[in-house]
């Protein structure tokens, strides 16, 4: 099993249900990753893959899930810096249904800013989920949806997974029925 969670977060959940799932998405998705030194596991390309392959294949996921479409066109940048560890990237995505995204994947920032900030913009709203703490609608009916604590999909993503076992059927069918 991959852990793709966030489409399974309550706040994504709830943001798929309020936006069209005809019209084309606008979706910016930035991620304040932070710093990690060159010698940890995970920027070894032969055990953790670097942070892009390890780490940005989440996001890309979820502007996928959030697009309900698949992506037919990708082009990046990243930013060069002394210790070439390529870990700050800025990734164009273009899905079949026209739908587009932005993802911002920044190593480079202070940790004193939120993790993960996503718009999405579709037919006259905007949706902004807020590092999985929160979720805001904007448009004619403009509203709030604030969680407790973050959530961002594990445990739902597991309870899908032990469903899927139980009813014998694959765990793409539950992904692709939050599509």
């Amino acid at each position: 099993m991959v852990g793709y969670n966030r489409r399974f977060a309550p706040l994504i959940v709830r943001l798929k249900s309020e936006i069209s799932s005809v019209l084309p998405k606008a979706i910016n998705y930035r991620i304040n990753a932070g710093t990690i030194p060159k010698e940890h596991w995970v920027q070894d390309n032969e055990i953790g893959g670097g942070r892009i392959i390890g780490e940005v294949c989440h996001f890309i996921d979820l502007c996928m899930f959030v697009a309900g479409a698949p992506i037919v066109s990708v082009s990046g940048d990243v930013m060069e810096t002394a210790d070439n560890l390529m870990d700050t990237i800025s990734i164009s995505l273009k899905f079949a249904d026209g739908s587009i995204a932005n993802i911002s994947y920044f190593s480079n920032g202070d940790k004193s800013l939120a993790k993960e900030y996503l718009e999405v913009f579709c037919g006259g709203q905007v949706m902004i989920v807020d590092d999985f703490k929160e979720l805001k609608i904007l448009g004619s009916k403009s509203h709030t949806i604030k969680m407790k604590k973050q959530d961002k999909g594990h445990a739902a993503e597991v309870d899908a997974f032990i469903k899927s076992i139980k009813d014998g059927l694959p765990l793409l069918f539950h992904l692709m029925s939050c599509i």
